[in-house]
């Protein structure tokens, strides 16, 4: 854009000649403020030879509003050529207060992205228009992403992590944006590169040769694999290397591309304990008396997709509530989510009601409950044995351990 009140400098012409010309990757708008129009004729030909348009404003006073019109003309093309909306995601930014069930500190705020869409003039008319009408958009905290990549099914030491397409992470679990509890009032965005810290001999600054690749193909959301020894810290003390092979893959219909790490050797065995609930012949409200149990504050076993409608205390509480509905007449197990950008397309818009609830977990859950019940109250060798008492072999165990 340019704004003036007075003549045109000769050289704007020759730097648009030299950067701009033949192709015109930049259009240009110019402004001519004021009852001077000694430099209207210039101001013309600059917009016209660089496909912008000019505009004569009569005082300041009009500048804004004037300027603002040059949306309009740079939306024409998508208003009539293009069917879809286009939709935009931003970079990681701090948002504001959030649901403080499943995270005490979220309430003192939040990474979030925000998704855009243009809205378009599609009235039939005799006389085609293009205007465009606005834009709608909502924000999205980092932390319902990350629900989508459950952790327990990674592994002990596996992990997930986001990237954008300039290689800024989204959430990773060595970014710590939390200071003292508080998520840090100027947050700037991270660098894979300086959470990813590849073991080897370089310098402090000098980065891998191999992890640049792999921050490369995910900016290009390419799909791949590759392998490298990281360093990783215990509780922030003690300092291990570990080999991870990384399978990454892009986001359909946004900038960003997941990254799966996983531990060498992992995948080979799987340890799988369930209680079928629906034929479970334990009573379930006394495995969750009282208040010595907590659930995996990272985990998200049962939810409401709308969240706001429905309040609960504690995810305990919240975990009961669908505890108690699970033996109901008709439940269904909503285990999967089909965010995928043809599933949403596809997809009617969900009942207040609607949930989802993991099965796996749940009855993992119910089965670790049932495994372990009576540890808290350990059998005591020390006296008689009673041949109809029946103990615990945990609880035996523990006991022995104890002495």
């Amino acid at each position: 854009m340019l704004i003036t009140a007075g003549p045109v400098q000769p050289a704007y012409k020759d730097v648009l000649k030299h950067y701009n010309w033949p192709h015109m990757p930049v259009r240009m708008f110019t402004y001519l403020v004021g009852k001077d129009s000694t430099a209207a004729s210039e101001m013309h030909k600059i917009a016209c030879g660089n496909k912008g348009y000019f505009n004569r404003l009569n005082n300041r006073k009009d500048v804004r509003a004037q300027v603002l019109k040059y949306v309009q003309v740079m939306s024409r093309p998508l208003v009539m050529y293009q069917n879809e909306h286009p939709v935009q995601w931003t970079p990681v930014y701090r948002g504001g207060k959030g649901n403080s069930l499943l995270r005490d500190e979220v309430k003192y705020g939040q990474l979030m992205t925000s998704v855009s869409a243009p809205v378009f003039d599609r009235r039939n008319s005799t006389e085609r228009v293009a205007n465009l009408l606005g834009v709608v958009g909502t924000d999205i905290p980092i932390e319902q992403i990350m629900k989508l990549v459950q952790p327990y099914k990674l592994g002990v030491n596996g992990y997930s992590f986001l990237v954008d397409n300039n290689g800024h992470v989204l959430y990773h679990p060595d970014l710590r944006p939390m200071f003292q509890d508080t998520l840090k009032p100027e947050y700037n965005s991270v660098d894979l590169t300086e959470v990813e810290l590849v073991d080897s001999d370089g310098g402090p600054r000098e980065n891998n040769s191999m992890l640049l690749d792999l921050r490369h193909d995910m900016i290009d959301q390419k799909e791949g694999e590759t392998d490298l020894t990281i360093k990783t810290d215990f509780n922030g003390m003690r300092v291990a290397t570990r080999r991870n092979k990384y399978f990454y893959n892009p986001i359909d219909g946004t900038p960003f591309s997941l990254a799966l790490a996983l531990p060498e050797g992992y995948g080979m065995y799987e340890t799988v304990g369930e209680e079928e609930i629906k034929r479970s012949t334990v009573n379930l409200s006394d495995l969750f008396k009282g208040d010595n149990w907590r659930l995996h504050p990272d985990w998200v076993y049962c939810e409401y997709n709308y969240a706001s409608d429905h309040h609960f205390k504690s995810p305990e509480d919240q975990f009961l509530h669908f505890l108690n509905k699970v033996r109901r007449p008709g439940w269904k197990w909503m285990s999967q989510r089909h965010w995928t950008p043809q599933a949403v397309k596809d997809m009617k818009k969900l009942e207040r009601d609607s949930y989802y609830c993991d099965k796996t977990l749940v009855q993992s859950l119910v089965y670790d409950a049932v495994v372990t019940q009576g540890l808290d109250q350990p059998a005591r060798l020390d006296r008689p044995s009673n041949v109809n008492e029946e103990r615990h072999p945990i609880a035996v165990l523990m006991a022995l351990w104890r002495r």
